[in-house]
């Protein structure tokens, strides 16, 4: 079988140019899972069964497609398959071929269109994706039967204010004689639609079936829960870069041609210089910039030589943000380097990069890695410090994998060789950033650094940590009588529940020190605290003599909080 799942682009692409791509447009995406749970011989009273778990989950791109001048076809493509049993995912290729199907008016599918031959199997496994967009909308010309991959249904809808509820009542199977399986009765269904322009804001249901062979022999019982819902992140699938035409599309693997990649640029400049971002939120913003994604890297001139206003930049880091493409990923990263004098600029690539969860990609983890290796450089010392301190944060963030690791290495290198106390301090805050015990012991080895910058960075990291060898580092440090980092320190022990000794001592610390700074950080440290035992009545005590205005108010918050969760 001819898959297209490495399609990159091909056919007319003169057609981004046109003003469907820079409106919106029923071009969208769902995060969806299908769980589904079959249980072989049901009704046999001696044995349980064998039973059987899957679950499906994945993402799905759905645009307009056009076909024979016909109306109502539509372009489908499911991306990132997995199917999971228990704790184990296995890639799903099979299912990741883009196709067709067509709507007739009452919203049922009358006809699919593959690019490629393939078998009876295979297509019904990608029109059961389809048919999860398939329900009638208007009850005044609604049909009593449907049909899917199974056979043909009678179903029941109930319209009713934004939502429409559907159920299946009985099922006449296709070509029963023929089948091993003969019968199916319903025996639960309930889906409910959220209907929106295009398809639906979200579906979700489940349904009950029971198969009945010729004997007793063979009988099935399947529970299936499902859910379609927008997807979180904008994914550059490929589906975006074929042709609305099904008759162009490519039936083998074909790369872009120089003139179509031409094209594509231009069709990406018009998008952005022509349009006011601004009205665009940055979500859907992202999902239209994923048709450009194989030139998205274009737009360096777009923001270096200021193209745009002030505010449409912002909008556009954060689309680029959230597309979070391995393109999307080296554009902001390269701008990172090529923006060195414009340090808003630089600020900004890295808030975009900082809001990505997919990996690394090999591209962005080299470039970072390179950047840590041989310093950063910025004419705004908090963009420099930032850099080191979201490189942290993204580990935290993103999926781990080998280029994150990577990256883990390269900062906790740069902080055994680093001399520079700023730098030290930014390089501990983001492995404090990352999360991971595996930088316990190098932050630790910071907590009595004489530079009182680099020692509050090690507590603020071993704060961020929350393991028990974390916390009795603080700890050991809060028995000291005097401390020049105390508040940085009561800011890192708020993050754990604090043992009897230690909540003591900060609870003395909020009502005997005579810094006000001190006595607030020991009061927000104590309102973390799960057990508050004593240290409401003593709290009371002390708003007599508190001269603190902000103090004051945070007692009468920390004690109020108290007294509603012992009501509750």
């Amino acid at each position: 079988m001819i898959t297209l799942n490495k399609v990159i682009l091909v056919g007319a692409l003169s057609a981004l140019a046109n003003s469907q791509y820079t409106q919106a447009s029923c071009a969208t995406q769902y995060d969806f899972y299908i769980d589904t749970r079959t249980t072989f011989n049901y009704d046999q009273i001696k044995s349980q069964g064998q039973q059987t778990h899957i679950r499906l989950f994945g993402l799905i791109t759905i645009k307009e497609a056009e076909h024979n001048d016909e109306n109502g076809w539509w372009a489908l493509k499911a991306d990132n398959v997995r199917a999971g049993s228990g704790q184990f995912a296995s890639e799903l290729e099979s299912y990741t071929l883009p196709f067709a199907f067509k709507l007739n008016p009452q919203g049922l599918i009358s006809d699919f269109w593959f690019p490629t031959q393939l078998s009876k199997q295979a297509q019904d496994q990608l029109k059961g994706l389809a048919y999860y967009f398939q329900f009638q909308r208007n009850p005044e010309t609604q049909l009593k039967l449907e049909q899917d991959t199974l056979g043909q249904y009678t179903a029941t809808y109930i319209f009713e204010n934004d939502k429409i509820q559907l159920n299946k009542q009985a099922y006449q199977l296709h070509n029963a004689k023929q089948e091993a399986l003969q019968t199916i009765k319903i025996a639960s269904s309930g889906h409910e639609v959220t209907p929106d322009a295009c398809f639906f804001s979200l579906r979700q249901g489940q349904e009950t079936l029971l198969f009945s062979g010729k004997s007793q022999s063979l009988n099935l019982k399947t529970k299936q829960r499902y859910q379609f819902a927008p997807a979180k992140q904008a994914y550059p699938s490929s589906l975006f870069s074929l042709p609305n035409d099904l008759a162009s599309w490519p039936t083998n693997n074909k790369s872009l041609s120089e003139e179509e990649l031409a094209q594509l640029v231009r069709s990406l400049q018009q998008f952005v210089l022509e349009n006011d971002l601004t009205q665009t939120p940055a979500y859907n913003l992202a999902k239209q910039l994923a048709q450009f994604d194989a030139v998205i890297g274009t737009l360096s001139d777009v923001f270096l030589k200021q193209q745009l206003s002030d505010s449409a930049q912002m909008r556009l880091f954060n689309a680029l943000g959230q597309l979070d493409s391995a393109n999307s990923q080296l554009l902001l990263g390269r701008l990172l380097i090529e923006a060195e004098k414009d340090p808003l600029m630089q600020f900004r690539a890295l808030r975009a990069l900082s809001q990505g969860r997919n990996p690394f990609s090999p591209e962005l983890s080299s470039l970072l890695k390179e950047q840590i290796e041989t310093g950063f450089s910025s004419l705004d010392s908090e963009v420099t410090s930032s850099f080191y301190m979201t490189i942290g944060a993204m580990l935290n963030g993103r999926q781990p994998n080998q280029q994150a690791q990577k990256l883990h290495d390269a900062l906790s290198e740069q902080l055994s060789i680093e001399t520079d106390s700023r730098t030290q301090s930014a390089l501990i805050t983001g492995l404090g950033n990352s999360r991971n015990v595996q930088h316990f012991e190098q932050i630790d080895s910071f907590v009595n650094d004489s530079n009182r910058s680099v020692q509050k960075a090690s507590f603020r990291a071993l704060g961020m940590l929350q393991t028990t060898q974390a916390y009795e580092s603080l700890e050991k440090q809060l028995a000291k009588p005097a401390h020049n980092n105390q508040v940085a320190l009561l800011g890192a022990l708020a993050n754990y529940q604090l043992k009897p000794a230690a909540s003591d001592a900060v609870l003395a610390i909020a009502v005997n020190n005579l810094d006000e700074e001190h006595r607030y950080a020991a009061i927000k440290a104590l309102a973390t605290q799960n057990d508050q035992a004593g240290i409401k009545k003593t709290l009371k005590s002390a708003l007599r003599s508190e001269t603190s205005k902000r103090n004051f108010q945070a007692i009468v918050e920390l004690i109020h909080n108290l007294d509603s969760s012992a009501q509750n």
